[in-house]
């Protein structure tokens, strides 16, 4: 009768994830090995047990099924429940490969790991090739080709129809072929009229189905129970974290190289001065759709007779081309004006009063009509 690993923990059937995990703590320090060297051997069996335990209790659906299955593991061999010979294999019989104690360690010998579950796999894999030539249910969906389990050398995956991968791939998605006819409890030779038989066999269907069902889900997490502590699973399982980890540093490193780069193209920029300036046609477009009220803005410009919102657009016209060309036609003009007022007061340098004044009505034409031309302009 084998150790509940409830028990070995020390804990009750109950107990949270949190209690589990600090029970093993509290057992693994007390038995490792390295802190008894009075009774080594002791401590390194009750180590192993230690740690197969929390392995199980702390996987939910290991757990469950330890705790639905509990009863049968902890008989192992102990008692059967295969009522007749051609059942074969039971789900009762493979109960005892639900623990460590069943190999002795992870080498090619004869009670290793691989050889221990290679042949059962193989027996499980014969009975089934029985059942599909003899026996077979109605829903049969015909025989399956099973791998064998390999040993330490094989392969897990090197695209071959006999590697670790294929031995799972089959073995996880297993279904009976058996009849599971032994399971019947109604002899329909006993029945009495079609109406029994009938019922009968409704009845014996249901057992059936019921051990069929039981088989197949036993086989199935057998299956996953191996797999989880197959070395050469575990070893795939790291090489893919490992490259999954490479891929996403690579993803952060080239992420990063793009970052840097938009950072130097950015430092190199240089605004364009016809980025800065917009374009007078707007603020020329916009000044004719305002209102009479914008007048009384604060930016004006005296010499294109415009009225801007704010102090940018004001600036931003300043700077524009048109502007400019404005400004300086109007400095020219003022130069002429001042160049024809000096040969004018040569001129009446010397005459009366009179003529000085007729001097100065013709001369002030000009000046008014550069403001009458702005205003021209304007409308």
């Amino acid at each position: 009768m084998r150790t509940c690993h409830y028990v070995v923990l020390g804990i009750e059937k109950n107990a949270s994830d949190t209690d589990i995990k600090k029970a093993y703590r509290r057992k693994a320090l007390e038995w490792h090995p390295d802190k008894n060297h009075h009774r080594v051997e002791e401590a390194t069996k009750q180590f192993a047990f230690i740690a197969e335990a929390y392995e199980v209790l702390s996987d939910p659906q290991e757990r469950a099924w330890y705790d639905s299955h509990r009863d049968a593991i902890l008989r192992g061999d102990d008692k059967s429940n295969q009522s007749e010979s051609s059942a074969g294999t039971t789900a009762a019989d493979l109960m005892k490969y639900f623990s460590s104690s069943v190999y002795k360690g992870f080498q090619d010998n004869n009670a290793g790991f691989y050889a221990v579950y290679r042949n059962i796999f193989e027996k499980l894999a014969q009975e089934e090739a029985e059942a599909v030539a003899n026996d077979r249910y109605e829903e049969s969906t015909g025989e399956v080709h099973y791998t064998s389990f390999g040993c330490s050398t094989t392969a897990y995956d090197n695209n071959s129809d006999s590697d670790v991968k294929q031995f799972y791939n089959a073995w996880l998605t297993f279904s009976s072929q058996k009849s599971f006819s032994w399971c019947d409890k109604y002899r329909l030779s006993e029945a009495s009229d079609r109406r029994v038989r009938r019922a009968m066999e409704k009845e014996n269907k249901k057992f059936r189905d019921a051990a069929r069902k039981e088989f197949n889900d036993t086989v199935l997490s057998l299956a996953s129970y191996v797999r989880k502590r197959d070395p050469r699973f575990l070893a795939i399982q790291e090489q893919q974290k490992q490259k999954q980890k490479q891929i996403q540093a690579d993803l952060k490193a080239r992420i990063e190289k793009e970052k840097e780069a938009l950072r130097a193209k950015a430092e190199k920029f240089q605004e364009q001065e016809w980025t800065r300036v917009q374009d007078d046609e707007e603020n020329e477009s916009g000044s004719e759709n305002d209102s009479e009220d914008e007048f009384d803005q604060e930016y004006e410009c005296i010499v294109c007779d415009k009225f801007f919102k704010s102090e940018r657009q004001w600036k931003n016209h300043e700077r524009s081309k048109r502007h400019l060309k404005e400004v300086e036609d109007i400095r020219l003009e003022m130069l002429h004006e001042e160049s024809q007022l000096t040969d004018e007061q040569d001129v009446l340098s010397g005459s009366d009063l009179g003529e000085q004044e007729d001097a100065f009505e013709v001369a002030t034409p000009v000046y008014s009509g550069l403001k009458s031309k702005k205003k021209n302009k304007k409308k």
